[in-house]
C-alpha cells in the first residue's frame, strides 16, 4: 500500500492487494484491476484518479473520514450506473501505430487529492447574545451570511449542527449493497470497468516490454451518487504508482504479486516471510528488478 498525507492507495486484482516493489506494481498483462482508496482524514477528500494520463473520474471522486472506495471503472459521459472496468494490456506495436498511439504517462495511475475544509461552528446564543427573542430576519441573514461560505451553523437553544449551503455538487458513492463510499464531483464524471483475469500468451509476440495500458474492461455495474461539498484546501497531494506486465528480459509477468505472498529465493529455495527483503538463509534480495 502506497501512503501519503493520510490517503492510501493500493492495486487489488481478484479482490487481492498487490506488492508495490517501492512504487512498481507487477500484474499480468490481460488482468482486470481496482484501485483501493482510503480516507485516513478526519475530513471529506476529493480524489482525481488518472490512468494514463486520462482522468477516471472526471469532477471527483469524493470520500467521506475512515472510509474506502475499491474504484474499478470509469465514469463515461456521466454514467453512474455502470461502465467497463479497468483492464490492462501490453502496448504492442499495432497499438503505438494505431489511432491511440503512445501517451507520456502510459502505465501510470495518479492520484490527485484534496481535503475539504473544516467548516467554522456559529453558535447564534454568542451572535445574538442570551435574549430568547430572536427576529426571524436577523436569523436568517445570519444564516445566509455562513451558508454562503461553506460553514456549518449552530441554531440558539441547540447542541445540534446542521449543515447548510456548502456550495458546489459533487457525486458520492451508493452504499447500497455494502460497498465502501465513492463520490465524485458535480459538474462532471466517469468510470470504466473490467472483471476477468486471463494470462498473456507467450506465442501471442516475441516484442514484449514491459509498458502496458489501460483499456476498457467487462462490465461493472459499481454505483455512484451526487453529493454536496465545501470549500477545499488549495493545497493537492499525489500518489504515483506504476504498473507493468513484464519483468524484462522478455519475461511476462505470471502471476501478480499479493502483499501475503511469500517469496521464495531464486538462490537456495528457501520460503521466506511475505515482508522480508532478503532470503533469511542465504541473504539474496527477493525484491523484483528488471
Amino acid at each position: 500500500m502506497m501512503y501519503n498525507q493520510k490517503l492510501v492507495a493500493s492495486i487489488k486484482v481478484k479482490g487481492k492487494i498487490l506488492r508495490e516493489f517501492k512504487d512498481t506494481v507487477y500484474i499480468p498483462f490481460a488482468s482486470e484491476y481496482s484501485i483501493l482508496l482510503k480516507n485516513l482524514n478526519t475530513v471529506r477528500a476529493v480524489v482525481n484518479v488518472f490512468i494514463d494520463g486520462e482522468n477516471a473520474v472526471p469532477g471527483g471522486l469524493v470520500i467521506d473520514p475512515g472510509r474506502s472506495v475499491d474504484l474499478e471503472r470509469w465514469i463515461k459521459n456521466g454514467n453512474l450506473s455502470e461502465g467497463n472496468r479497468f483492464k490492462f494490456i501490453e502496448r504492442t506495436a499495432a497499438i503505438e501505430e494505431g489511432p491511440r498511439g503512445i501517451k507520456e504517462e502510459d502505465g501510470l495511475i495518479r492520484v490527485e487529492y484534496q481535503f475539504e475544509l473544516a467548516r467554522p461552528v456559529i453558535n447564534l446564543n454568542q451572535v445574538f447574545g442570551n435574549n430568547s427573542t430572536i427576529y426571524s430576519s436577523e436569523y436568517r441573514g445570519v444564516i445566509d451570511k455562513y451558508s454562503t461560505t461553506g460553514g456549518w451553523v449552530q441554531p440558539a437553544g441547540s447542541s445540534t449542527i446542521s449543515q447548510m449551503n456548502v456550495g458546489g455538487v459533487l457525486r458520492g458513492v451508493d452504499y447500497s449493497a455494502g460497498e465502501a463510499t465513492k463520490a465524485a464531483a458535480a459538474a462532471a464524471i466517469n468510470k470504466v470497468a473490467p472483471d476477468t483475469t486471463e494470462y498473456h500468451s507467450g506465442a501471442a509476440t516475441m516484442d514484449w516490454n514491459d509498458v502496458g495500458i489501460t483499456v476498457p474492461g467487462s462490465k461493472s455495474t459499481q454505483t455512484f451518487q451526487t453529493v454536496t461539498m465545501g470549500a477545499l484546501d488549495p493545497v493537492k497531494h499525489n500518489i504515483v504508482l506504476r504498473i507493468v506486465g513484464d519483468l524484462g528480459h522478455n519475461k511476462p509477468v505470471d502471476k501478480a504479486v499479493t502483499v501475503k505472498h511469500k517469496p521464495k529465493c531464486v538462490t537456495c529455495g528457501k520460503q521466506n516471510k511475505a515482508h522480508a527483503k532478503f532470503c533469511v538463509e542465504c541473504g539474496t534480495a527477493l525484491e523484483i528488478f528488471a
